[in-house]
């Protein structure tokens, strides 16, 4: 834009301008947030496009444009909706690179260090993730900086610190949150630093730990070099000389910006292994020669340490003779192959044999090496059909059903993150030809996953797709109370409820199996019996993890029935149970009562519970019901058995005492006129008092 113009249909005009399309898989049309980053060589824009179908985990994309070519000119704005303005020169830009795919991005931000770029990227689910590129482009695995509990979005616009660019600020709903964005000082090791593939982090020697190269001035600091992503920390290559010597060089992916202190050491059970004709270890290089008929007697292990000043790094390393291979086979395998390019060796594709490689060189990656041998192996292919559940939490989950077809062969279950990072996997069991169970693994971060089967080829296959959501939580608990026979559905209330698995009561560890209602969402589980008191608490397993819940409950006694008595109304007999009051607070979807007459039983439907009483009704559909000699009462895991009689027997009985009781007034009365009368009618003489002497 050309801010010295006047006029503002000039300063439109000195716009540059091209369309741009997101992406070659599928129509993204909607941009959601973007970010600049400046370059030696140009202008990188990064945008985040949406095609606008939540459930769809690859909904949002990622792309990096090169803008710095644009030279179309503006035509003019119009209003969301209608029909892209264009620009004169129609120019389309195309992307980069598509670096990262998700179902919710919502904001995004970058830094760049050297030739690096390091990604900040907001979702709708309340998280924050890293991701660091290579100069071409290539994405490392993502590392989640932060986490909400729950769902809430981060808002578009995020902002680094102005003082060191270490912290990015962040804004949530009703949240404003200062994050780190580098982690170097949880790394505690050289080979842990290295191993987080983190560009702003290396390992400082003077200091003797991971930091950020600014905090390590005047030394040497050892990092990731460029082409790290891709590669591991050791590999190795085994040659053979016409000294009837083995060379092992070993390669450490590494760099240093000074000369730290450098060293290999190779043993074979304690014992020095190499013969000290081989060159000083110079950085990230070093080598071994010894005698050949080591390695001819066949595998030979090898304890590698290296040294960087004070940090020692050891790693086994398996060495088989490169020519005895492929030799006894008729054909050559893709087991074979695999066994090849571990052992350092080279695998001549033209041949298909395995040789002793000619010098120090890139170790091949198994996948480049082996791939062309897939496709000649032969067995029925495995196929997923569905996954259940297909939601967790991102604590995992344990014993998930798989369904598919010929999964006889079947190794393990393969878990596939985004950007083809190292793959979670997990052992099967309790497996048939069309099911299997496996545990989910953990996640560090929430979204979409692909889970393929594997086959002892290697190969995966099927593409499912199982989503890692935000942690249960738990915000109260109806009814508090529980009788002490146990049996009470407690309803428990909060959200992601369908991520339990089982609940545990505290103090007595009790597991209980849950139950879900997938069209209410409700979550609750049958009391367990207990004859005592207190309070005790819940916490909800989901995966390995654990989530307390807020209320707490108790027990209180078993509820007491005492009697009943039946009355006729119409054709229907209403049933009057008296009860003790108690505190359970009973509902009527708890009580079940049941009559009985002889073998014929009626069940009576409640009508009413007070604190005292239990009312209900036997519904006389085909004339008027008999009387019930007893009544089954079932709440829960608690029952009882009540025999009683009919309210015209309790009449009966209520006159006849009646009637006694007034006989009994009326002889005592008369008995008490007689006693008066009897009394009544005795003579009385009278008396002086005192008596006086004459």
């Amino acid at each position: 834009m050309d801010s010295s113009k006047e006029k503002k249909i000039d300063i439109i005009r000195s716009l540059q301008a091209a369309t741009i399309r997101c992406c070659s898989d599928k129509a993204r049309p909607v941009l959601v947030a973007c970010t600049v980053i400046s370059s030696v060589n140009g202008v990188i824009w990064a945008g985040v496009f949406s095609a606008q179908n939540q459930q769809d985990p690859e909904n949002n994309a990622l792309a990096l444009y090169d803008i710095i070519n644009v030279k179309g000119r503006v035509k003019g704005f119009c209003a969301y909706g209608e029909r892209p303005c264009g620009s004169e020169s129609d120019t389309e830009l195309q992307p980069l690179s598509v670096v990262f795919k998700y179902s919710s991005m919502s904001a995004v931000a970058a830094v760049r260090s050297g030739s690096w770029i390091v990604l900040f990227i907001g979702t709708s689910d309340g998280q924050l993730i890293k991701l660091v590129l290579d100069e071409k482009f290539t994405p490392g695995c993502p590392t989640v900086l932060f986490k909400s509990d729950d769902e809430r979005a981060v808002f578009p616009r995020m902002h680094f610190d102005p003082v060191d660019f270490k912290h990015i600020y962040i804004a949530l709903r009703k949240q404003l949150r200062r994050v780190s964005v580098v982690l170097c000082a949880k790394y505690i090791t050289l080979k842990d630093c290295r191993a987080a593939l983190d560009p702003l982090c290396g390992w400082c020697v003077n200091i003797q730990r991971c930091s950020t190269q600014d905090e390590c001035s005047d030394t040497s600091w050892v990092s990731i070099p460029k082409n790290s992503l891709q590669t591991r920390l050791f590999s190795f290559q085994i040659a053979e000389n016409s000294s009837r010597k083995i060379i092992l060089h070993l390669s450490l992916s590494l760099e240093s910006t000074g000369n730290p202190a450098f060293s290999c050491t190779f043993t074979k059970e304690s014992d020095i292994l190499c013969d000290g004709s081989d060159p000083p270890a110079v950085l990230p290089n070093c080598s071994c020669s010894f005698p050949d008929q080591l390695l001819y007697t066949g595998g030979l292990r090898v304890s590698a340490t290296v040294n960087i000043e004070d940090q020692k790094i050891t790693e086994t390393l398996t060495l088989i003779n490169c020519s005895s291979i492929t030799e006894n086979s008729p054909s050559a395998s893709h087991t074979q192959c695999v066994q090849c390019v571990t052992s350092g060796c080279h695998w001549s594709s033209s041949s298909k044999r395995c040789e002793w490689t000619h010098g120090p060189g890139e170790q091949l990656h198994i996948q480049d090496a082996c791939k062309y041998l897939l496709s000649e192996m032969v067995y029925n292919k495995p196929a997923i059909l569905s996954l259940e559940p297909n939601k967790v939490s991102f604590h995992g989950r344990n014993n998930v059903l798989l369904r598919g077809r010929n999964l006889e062969s079947v190794t393990k279950i393969r878990i596939q993150g985004d950007l083809n990072c190292i793959p979670k996997e997990s052992p099967v069991f309790d497996r048939s030809s069309d099911t299997l169970r496996f545990h989910i693994p953990p996640s560090g971060t929430k979204g979409t996953v692909k889970v393929c089967v594997v086959t002892p080829d290697d190969r995966c296959h099927g593409n499912s797709i199982i989503t890692y959501s935000s942690q249960p939580s738990c915000t109260g608990i109806q009814p508090t109370v529980s009788w002490s026979s146990g049996g009470r559905k407690i309803h428990v209330q909060g959200s992601n409820l369908e991520l339990v698995e089982s609940v545990t009561v505290l103090p007595s560890n009790k597991v209980l199996k849950t139950q879900y209602n997938t069209s209410s969402g409700d979550l609750w589980i049958d009391s367990h019996p207990y004859d005592g008191s207190g309070q005790f608490s819940l916490k909800l397993n989901v995966g390995n993890s654990t989530v307390d819940c807020v209320d707490y409950f108790s027990y209180k006694p078993d509820p007491e029935f005492t009697r009943f008595t039946t009355v006729q109304v119409a054709n229907d007999l209403q049933v009057n149970i008296q009860k003790r009051v108690d505190m359970l607070n009973l509902s009527m979807s708890e009580v079940t009562v049941t009559g009985l007459q002889g073998d014929q039983q009626y069940p009576c439907d409640l009508e009413k519970i007070e604190s005292n009483a239990v009312i209900c009704k036997i519904k006389g559909e085909s004339g008027a019901v008999p009387a019930v000699d007893s009544l089954t009462i079932n709440i829960g895991n608690f029952h009882i058995s009540l025999s009683g009689e009919r309210l015209e027997t309790w009449l009966f009985v209520l006159i006849v005492f009646s009637l006694i009781f007034l006989l009994i007034f009326l002889i005592f009365c008369i008995l008490l006129l007689l006693f008066r009368g009897y009394h009544n009618s005795q003579p009385v003489f009278p008396v002086q008092w005192p008596l006086q002497r004459h």
